[in-house]
């Protein structure tokens, strides 16, 4: 998903900060040689971690107040990536010092900034039954991937002169992942690939060739192979929330994050009161000034 202001990592560094506090001289540790205090682990941790753990405490306390997560949604997001990595959870978290817990912390925390995102944006009810009608097809496609409209339109020439797609495909197509196979891609529903090539890809009959179309990645010459139905869960009904929330983050301006959560800062009257930390805050109350 996701482009956020937060990162995941950061989570169990703040969960480590946040436990801090100002205790005074509480031991965290003993021995012979000297003892550890709470103000001195909270003084180092200020040091390494300190304006990033800031930030993003109070940006989680402003998210929350504006926006609800519950405790179910967390947890099937849990589940969900946890089944995904497999066998290779454990070590992933291992790998980014986080704990079960502030993995979680870290999930609540984005599926905030997607709430976030996702207020205001509006969809229609003909968009999102249109979406539900996708779901119940998948299709199998193969793309051409270059940087530029001109390579794509001189390849979409050479394609429509009769040569062939996988070769062209396995010639120009910088996608690593699918070009030695020709360009395919395998089969998707309409929630695997970027909007614009969702669009484009549904729109096709078995064995036409689209027009260059522009995304993030480039542009791309998509050839539909074939379809397939796809068995959907539920009615229209049931995943219309669902459905609404993925067409609202399609269409938001991930670019206005920052904006939102720096008004949310400006309304929440922050204020820094250790001295170290004074400017921890600065990338939102500048965001916030220019959006006036």
């Amino acid at each position: 998903m996701k482009k956020t202001v937060l990162t995941l990592t950061l989570a169990a560094s703040v969960l480590a900060l946040s436990a801090c506090g100002n205790t005074g001289n509480e031991k965290v540790a003993t021995s012979k040689v000297g003892d550890v205090t709470k103000d001195q682990l909270y003084n180092e941790m200020k040091d390494s971690v300190g304006k990033s753990a800031l930030q993003l405490i109070v940006i989680e306390n402003v998210l929350n107040d504006k926006y609800k997560v519950s405790d179910k949604e967390v947890e099937a997001e849990f589940n969900k990536q946890k089944e995904q990595m497999g066998s290779s959870f454990e070590q992933s978290l291992a790998a980014q010092n986080m704990t079960e817990k502030s993995f979680k912390r870290g999930i609540k925390l984005n599926l905030l900034q997607e709430a976030a995102l996702a207020d205001g944006v509006k969809v229609s009810e003909d968009e999102m039954k249109a979406y539900y009608e996708e779901m119940k097809t998948e299709l199998k496609a193969s793309h051409i991937l270059v940087a530029d409209e001109k390579t794509a339109k001189e390849i979409k020439a050479k394609l429509d002169k009769g040569e062939d797609f996988a070769t062209l495909a396995k010639k120009y197509s910088t996608d690593t992942g699918s070009q030695a196979a020709g360009g395919e891609l395998g089969w998707f529903g309409p929630d695997k690939m970027v909007p614009e090539f969702t669009k484009a890809a549904y729109s096709l009959k078995k064995g036409e060739i689209s027009e260059p179309v522009k995304t993030s990645f480039g542009y791309h010459i998509i050839k539909l192979e074939d379809t397939r139905d796809a068995k959907v869960k539920g009615s229209y009904e049931d995943n219309k929330a669902a459905i609404k929330k993925k067409l609202q983050l399609q269409k938001a301006d991930q670019t206005q994050l920052v904006a939102k959560v720096s008004k949310l800062i400006k309304d929440a009257d922050v204020k820094i009161e250790d001295k170290d930390l004074k400017d921890a805050l600065d990338q939102f109350t500048s965001a916030a000034a220019t959006s006036k």
